[in-house]
């Protein structure tokens, strides 16, 4: 990988095409995302993901190691890989951070199959339908690999994993898990010829989540921030548990939900 240019100028041609690449419309057409964050980036290295580009300024640099991010990304030459500077006007134009810290990438989207997920005995697999906000998906990934979920699975939600924000949020997270999106009654399918027990979160449910018996093989699913779950996934479930709500408010934030109950998974387990 070799420095082929130096931007200086926002109004460039790359510079406007990682502000598309904002929008999910522009990801999905150019099949590509954009990554920001020197620690986002190694561990998307790290992670097997294919840079096409990435865009660096020395100016914004907070860190001793970003010249050996740098050095690694000179070292490790990718095909049609290209290492480009930026001014910083220019670098501000495509960042979406308060303090950057001088990395932006773009890279290749990666279509993760279902079919080739490696399960163990004991596996938890956290399905998510409905998700609305890219923070709420990033935070949940952060809980779901501090947790050690084996994987994430998106159903009908509303957003993708490779929004900027949820990137952000989980702190670069999302490239160290598995992350799935998959049409339901595929999904309803594999879960059952993989032996799966669907554990899904209802304000209906008599059980709390902390009463429940999680199985060797389980599925959490988790709804939307504004409609929960459907129908469709209360039929499809093998249980349903709640999270017990004393006070006013009569639910948590889904990030905070799920948290809890994969680390009830996690304690019952141990």
């Amino acid at each position: 990988m070799m420095d082929t240019a130096y931007i200086e100028s926002p109004q460039n041609n790359h510079v406007k095409n990682l502000v598309k690449l904002r929008d999910r419309k522009h990801r999905n057409r150019q099949d590509k995302f954009i990554i920001e964050g020197q620690r986002e980036i190694e561990y998307a290295l790290d992670s097997d993901y294919a840079l096409s580009t990435v865009y660096y300024c020395p100016e914004f640099f907070n860190s001793e190691s970003a010249t050996q991010l740098i050095e690694r990304l000179k070292r490790e030459t990718r095909e049609l890989s290209t290492l480009i500077r930026m001014h910083p006007k220019a670098f501000n134009k495509c960042s979406l951070r308060e303090g950057p810290d001088g990395f932006i990438a773009i890279s290749q989207t990666k279509h993760n199959r279902l079919d080739d997920l490696k399960l163990k005995d004991k596996s938890t697999l956290l399905i998510l339908e409905g998700i609305e906000k890219p923070g709420n998906l990033g935070a949940i990934i952060r809980s779901a690999d501090g947790a050690g979920v084996d994987a994430i699975i998106l159903d009908n939600c509303m957003l993708d994993c490779y929004n900027p924000n949820a990137i952000r949020a989980s702190q670069g997270l999302l490239f160290r898990k598995p992350i799935f999106s998959v049409d339901h009654d595929y999904l309803i399918t594999w879960l059952k010829k993989e032996k799966f027990t669907s554990i899904a979160t209802s304000p209906r449910a008599k059980l709390s989540y902390f009463n429940q018996s999680y199985p060797d093989k389980t599925a959490l699913v988790m709804g939307s921030e504004s409609h929960g779950l459907s129908e469709k996934w209360i039929a499809a479930s093998d249980s349903l548990i709640k999270i017990p709500m004393l006070g006013s408010a009569d639910s948590l934030n889904v990030s905070v939900a799920t948290a809890l109950c994969i680390y009830e998974i996690v304690r019952q387990r141990d």
